[in-house]
């Protein structure tokens, strides 16, 4: 029987143990997808689902909803209330300050030139010839990943809009900070024994499971940013603002574009900035940060807590 309490456990059962739950919780949701799918949308969606087919938009939406909430969200919470008696607590559902958020949200909306210049050079990376198959595998990965975006993004009313900030805003947001901040940034942080190692570690293998090769460096970037306003802010829920913010711009900016007669492609190829866009931006989002971690010294979960006699482990 597993024994509760993360420091009873080495930090390697700890992984071992949110990989299992993960895929166990993959495995389930996925049954559940399909037998919802099967329920609603008929035998063809399933053919058309099961053979890689995205002709049945509704019925991948379901699937993704279905297997996003069952890989991430589920498992997490299962995990946290294994490893702590106070599952809330391990996965530092905290209160916070009101001037986080403001700060959080001019943080994101200053980081957006930044992170699409580091996209443009991520795109522009060349392997050099001896790599030559493993490039074009990543490419077509790429590829594969960018069309059925844009089939995921089709907005034609308000009521898909809401249905897509859900399905790739709201449950990501959730799902995957509970698991990569919440849970591994911290197995992470007990096994390396230091704070930035595991905020990097992390980054790097949330940016690498979404296989998105050409997006590698702009999605770590942003995982690595979420990991100190974790750590910074002592609260979960202000990567989880921050990254529903980054997410839900993407969409409501395609949900846009295609009201205006904007082709989606724009998305992938935004009009490229002049190089003193790109400083400000860096230069903004550096002050913000700092204003970030005094306001989170000052103001943060710490002090918050002090006052109503409670602590954070």
């Amino acid at each position: 029987m597993l024994k509760s309490g993360s420091t009873k456990r080495h930090p390697f059962m700890s992984l071992l143990l949110l990989l299992l739950l993960m895929m166990a919780g993959a495995i389930v949701f996925t049954i559940i997808a399909f037998i919802t799918v099967l329920s609603i949308y008929g035998m063809k969606a399933i053919g058309d689902l099961s053979q890689g087919e995205t002709s049945s938009l509704e019925a991948l939406k379901v699937l993704q909803i279905f297997i996003s909430t069952g890989m991430f969200i589920v498992p997490a919470l299962f995990f946290a209330r294994i490893e702590s008696s106070n599952w809330k607590d391990y996965l530092k559902l905290q209160r916070f300050p009101i001037i986080l958020i403001l700060l959080t949200i001019l943080l994101m909306f200053s980081a957006l030139p930044m992170l699409d210049l580091s996209s443009e050079l991520n795109k522009n990376m060349k392997f050099p010839p001896f790599l030559k198959e493993v490039e074009e595998w990543m490419l077509l990965k790429e590829q594969q990943m960018a069309q059925m975006t844009r089939q995921l993004l089709q907005m034609d009313s308000v009521g898909v809009l809401l249905v897509n900030l859900l399905m790739l805003a709201v449950i990501p947001a959730l799902g995957e900070e509970f698991i990569f901040r919440g849970c591994l940034q911290k197995i992470l942080a007990r096994w390396t024994r230091n704070k930035h190692a595991a905020i990097w570690i992390t980054a790097i293998i949330f940016s690498a499971i979404h296989i998105q090769f050409y997006g590698f460096i702009p999605r770590m970037l942003l995982g690595a940013l979420f990991g100190y306003l974790l750590v910074w802010s002592g609260s979960l829920w202000i990567p989880i603002l921050a990254h529903f913010m980054n997410n839900a711009i993407a969409v409501i900016t395609a949900y846009v574009y295609q009201q205006q007669g904007v082709s989606l492609d724009k998305l992938d190829q935004p009009d490229p900035l002049s190089a003193s866009v790109y400083f400000i931006s860096v230069f903004v989002c550096s002050i913000l940060l700092w204003v970030f971690y005094k306001a989170s010294l000052k103001y943060g979960v710490d002090n918050i807590n002090r006052t109503d006699g409670s602590r954070l482990d």
